[in-house]
């Protein structure tokens, strides 16, 4: 079967995944509660049953996450999450005790955090132009899910009949119903789903690559060299000013997790360097030589003068008795000298799991996630608030509720759609920064016009406009800082970055109605601290504007090579274009 019929069907299956997902939000809790007091249960133990699913989600986010980065294999880690979907739905039919209803809600969400594998799974399979786009479909597709679960609900309040000993009424028909989505969803992954290749790091990359083939130059080429980025296959002589530092395979691979750790300190690109040898030139563009090695401890990363090296590393990286000389004043000049004779190992760098965390940590990407419980923490109380709020300001009913809430889901579906369109000519922090804006208007809206509980129907039309308006900065919001976070957090973790950001993402969904029902009567102080909290991410985001940005397209960062200014503006523009003769 060809690779990109493969790819349809996957994104297919995982479409399925993100659909049945938004139904089991609209079919199990608009019934949960009833279901719960039928049981025995009160307020705080529903309370308990509904946050249950999100403790779950939280952290077996996280565990799929680190177990898909390590295996590679996303197909059967989802299929294998799935059966906790299946078990979990069909213990909420059982309808015995209300403690089963508790334990069947955590086994779902533990199934439903295999969400952070797919997410993780579609990043190393898209590139960066359309990642945005793909996010923005599949996220989509679970819209559509919350959208028609209504639809399905009115049918299953219709079943009462037995299964066995199990009675399936209005209550219990929902768990049935999923757990049979759920068994077709595992029939299609078993045949049509497949692990698909990762696309390679891109051109430019911030991050190291698995490997890096120097691409070809100017003419008269006569071959092409490809440069491991996880080990050394051959004896390098690195220079720079009056500095020289030699290093063989065995001692710089001694020093990947070190040149990891200040890989990020460096944060540089390597490009259009000169690959000298006897009998040709070469323009080559790469990046993170040798995945850091030499940038980590020689190139771009000293702060002494002339490009001197630390005297530890010198000691360490000496004794080549052939090798590759690289010059970097201006340019880079790679001067091959001799091939290494027998087989080369590839060796493997594997930074410790506290270095790869540490990647999530930086700025750009605290902010991002910063951004992201914000944007949820709004979205989630605005909800939770929406149904008591206009039962006593409207006097609505469950059938105007009901409207309410599919015409929400056709709007913030026409949003994702709308954001698939527009990403292809704006940046994604371009797009936070849009909704942003447009979220503290909707909060600032609301406070003003909306300031009491009291029957109020001449209210309806301001409550709809900041309604709509905090609907439509939610969509902009989620695509954009899920598909920049992906891009500015390391390939190789992107299950753990996403298993963390759905980990904040379920914090919020937690805590939101918390928030909503204990300030519901004092609706200045709700909406007054979601705009100051609003504000304050927006201070953050733009104090971080610059770094909130593709790394592969950054042109704005220092060059690598540029160690000594005062020394590189006195280097003659033309040195690299002397022959090979005259530089020995």
């Amino acid at each position: 079967m060809e690779l990109r019929t493969q790819k349809i069907l996957t994104n297919i299956g995982f479409g399925i995944w993100f659909f049945i997902a938004g139904v089991e939000y609209a079919v199990i809790l608009p019934t949960a509660w009833l279901y719960v007091e039928s049981l025995g249960g009160d307020k705080f133990f529903f309370g308990m049953v509904f946050s249950s699913f999100s403790v779950a989600s939280l952290v077996f986010g996280i565990v799929f996450g680190i177990w898909a980065d390590r295996v590679g294999k996303t197909k059967w880690i989802v299929i294998f999450a799935n059966v906790w979907g299946i078990a979990g739905s069909a213990l909420y039919s059982v309808g015995m005790s209300k403690y089963l209803i508790l334990g069947a809600r955590l086994l779902s969400g533990a199934g439903a955090g295999v969400g952070s594998a797919i997410m993780a799974h579609l990043t190393h399979t898209t590139t960066n132009e359309e990642r945005t786009r793909t996010f923005s479909f599949f996220i989509a597709t679970r819209f559509i899910g919350v959208m028609v679960g209504p639809g399905f609900n009115f049918v299953l309040r219709l079943c009462d009949f037995y299964i066995g000993p199990f009675k399936i009424d209005a209550y219990t028909a929902p768990g049935v119903f999923m757990a049979a989505l759920t068994i077709l969803l595992e029939i299609y992954m078993v045949f049509f789903v497949y692990d698909l290749p990762y696309i390679d790091a891109e051109p430019n990359s911030d991050f190291p690559p698995t490997s890096e083939t120097v691409n070809k130059g100017k003419e008269n080429i006569q071959s092409s060299t490809t440069v491991p980025s996880n080990n050394l296959t051959e004896n390098m002589t690195v220079s720079q000013g009056t500095a020289q530092v030699e290093s063989n395979p065995s001692s710089v691979n001694s020093y990947n997790q070190q040149s990891y750790e200040s890989f990020h300190t460096c944060r540089s690109n390597m490009q259009s360097m000169t690959v000298e040898s006897s009998e040709f030139y070469k323009t080559a563009s790469f990046e993170n030589v040798l995945n850091g090695e030499v940038e980590g401890h020689t190139i771009g990363c000293s702060s002494q003068p002339n490009g001197a090296v630390n005297s530890e590393h010198q000691d360490h990286i000496s004794e080549a008795e052939d090798g590759i000389t690289v010059n970097a004043s201006d340019g880079a000049i790679l001067e091959k000298t001799s091939n290494q004779s027998g087989p080369v190992t590839q060796e493997t760098d594997k930074p410790s799991f506290f270095t790869l965390l540490a990647d999530v940590l930086r700025e750009e990407t605290v902010v991002l996630l910063a951004v992201i419980f914000c944007i949820i923490f709004n979205q989630v109380t605005v909800e939770t608030i929406a149904t008591p709020l206009s039962q006593e300001v409207f006097r609505w009913g469950e059938k105007e509720n009901s409207i309410f809430y599919m015409c929400a889901a056709a709007e913030m579906l026409a949003c994702y759609v709308g954001i698939g369109c527009i990403s292809k000519k704006f940046q994604d922090r371009t797009i936070i920064f849009g909704g942003l804006t447009l979220s503290c208007l909707s909060l600032a809206w609301l406070v003003v016009f909306i300031k009491d509980n009291t029957y109020n129907p001449s209210l309806l039309p301001y409550f709809i406009v900041g309604a709509a308006l905090q609907l439509m900065s939610f969509a902009p919001i989620m695509i954009a800082s899920t598909s920049l976070f992906s891009k500015v957090t390391d390939r190789r973790i992107q299950g753990l970055s996403h298993g963390i950001r759905r980990a904040v993402s379920s914090v919020a969904c937690i805590i939101g109605p918390l928030w909503a029902g204990a300030t519901l009567h004092m609706l200045n102080v709700l909406l007054g601290v979601m705009v100051a909290m609003q504000g304050l991410v927006m201070i953050l985001a733009l104090l971080s504007f610059r770094r909130l940005k593709d790394p592969h397209h950054q042109q704005d960062s220092v060059p690598s090579l540029m160690v000594n200014t005062e020394a590189d503006e006195q280097t003659p523009l033309l040195k690299d274009a002397q022959p090979a003769q005259e530089r020995v």
